[in-house]
């Protein structure tokens, strides 16, 4: 084989390296500048309007949480009028003692008569009957809640 074309072929190769790795290091930016967002400025907490008046479904609308943590006896937490902050942080209403929880994670809030979960700042995720939430999402009698490696379940 000539030299030239080697050298042809090794550049080539080369080039090929170099878009790679450019590609990966643009992947990899744009999955952690939202995090970086994220974490240093959390969002904002809505003005939350306590729950209108229950309709005929009120015997399924949920009164309590129960926190089940890792390594802890379970806690339940009664829903009221406003919303409930979960978190590792002290500003959060319910304190989780959890690695895997950011310090103001998500919020359980009134929504028409009925409650949602919805995600603050973290990085670890937060799940409803097995799929990610990614915006604010209806809690149902039942439901169980993941958030790190806490397990919170919804009651009536």
């Amino acid at each position: 084989m000539p030299i030239e074309l080697l050298t042809l072929l090794k550049f080539g190769f080369l080039g090929l390296l170099y878009l790679f790795v450019a590609r990966t290091v643009r992947v990899f930016a744009a999955e952690l500048a939202p995090a970086r967002r994220t974490a240093a400025s959390p969002a904002p907490r809505p003005a939350v309007a306590a729950p209108s008046e229950p309709n005929r479904r009120s015997r399924r609308i949920p009164k309590e949480l129960v926190v089940h943590t890792p390594d802890g006896k379970p806690a339940v937490i009664p829903l009221s009028g406003h919303g409930v902050v979960l978190g590792r942080g002290p500003t959060a209403d319910v304190l989780l003692d959890d690695v895997y929880v950011s310090d103001e994670h998500a919020e359980v809030l009134p929504d028409d008569g009925s409650w949602s979960v919805r995600v603050l700042g973290f990085t670890n995720g937060t799940f409803r009957i097995g799929a990610q939430v990614t915006r604010p999402s209806p809690l149902a009698v039942g439901e169980q809640v993941r958030v790190g490696k806490t397990r919170i379940e919804v009651r009536r």
